[in-house]
């Protein structure tokens, strides 16, 4: 029996790592730390809290590091640098400080881009990759978050119409966990919304697909209107072997409304030869 861990004792866990580029990265562990390591990296205006849900799931048998990315969570918010590859380099420089590789890597939306940028560019540091709803197409200028993001300024209200909205999913979700997540989101300076929604405008990571040796599990909801279908199988048919799962009744944010579900298929994708 796997016992949830409440959100008040996940923020204790928090440890910081400064990486060769001198920048700080927060993160947390779980699991065994003699286990082969699952690195978990979260969506854009998330945090390591993300995974809250679903680690306890995960932790069993595994080393489970989950981080804050740069300008995320406790982590450093520099000026600028919020590009994907600048992001996945962060990413390689963490797993290479943790002793992490070769590792699992389990990605969320943006974290699922750059689990992409990683396996292509690097893919000695992964052993298995998932890509959790999230694409390889390029951000648009329109569309309901387009036109939130450009109104945003400081301070974000956690309980502003566009952040309950944006912290949600298609089912239920434990509420203290939401709570959370929306105050982290809003914590996040604007700029930082501005500088990572901008930076995709312009990055088409499509090319390098077919640059992906790692085994991939390609997971999404199927109410999920930000990671369509249509993007999720242009992910499968460019990535040579990867498999795509659907999760009917599920919205983007699938490892929250159902953890153990999503656990449980990343496990069985882990555990397979």
């Amino acid at each position: 029996m796997v016992e949830p861990i409440s959100q008040e004792h996940f923020s204790t866990l928090k440890r910081t790592v400064v990486l060769p580029n001198a920048l700080r990265l927060a993160y947390i562990e779980m699991g065994d730390p003699n286990g082969v390591p699952i690195l978990l990296l979260h969506g854009f205006t998330d945090s390591a809290r993300s995974w809250s849900l679903a680690a306890p799931y995960l932790a069993p048998g595994f080393r489970v590091v989950a981080a804050d990315l740069r300008g995320h969570g406790n982590s450093d918010q520099p000026e600028g640098c919020y590009t994907i590859p600048e992001l996945a380099n962060d990413v390689r420089f963490l797993i290479v400080a943790l002793n992490l590789a070769p590792c699992h890597v389990v990605g969320h939306s943006l974290g699922g881009r750059l689990v992409q940028a990683l396996a292509e560019r690097w893919p000695h540091l992964v052993r298995k990759i998932v890509l959790m709803s999230t694409s390889a197409a390029l951000r648009e200028r329109q569309g309901w978050l387009w036109e939130n993001i450009q109104m945003l300024s400081d301070p974000i209200d956690p309980e502003s119409a566009f952040i309950r909205e944006w912290c949600s999913g298609a089912g239920l979700i434990d509420v203290d966990f939401l709570a959370h997540a929306r105050r982290e989101s809003a914590a996040l300076p604007s700029r930082i919304w501005h500088s990572i929604y901008y930076e995709q405008l312009a990055y088409d990571p499509s090319p390098l697909l077919q640059d992906i040796s790692a085994a991939t599990l390609i997971l999404r909801g199927e109410k999920d209107t930000i990671a369509t279908e249509e993007h999720q199988v242009q992910m499968k048919d460019a990535i040579a072997g990867a498999e795509l799962i659907s999760l009917p009744g599920h919205g983007h944010n699938i490892h929250w409304e159902a953890p153990e579900k999503v656990a449980h298929l990343i496990l069985t994708f882990l555990d397979r030869p």
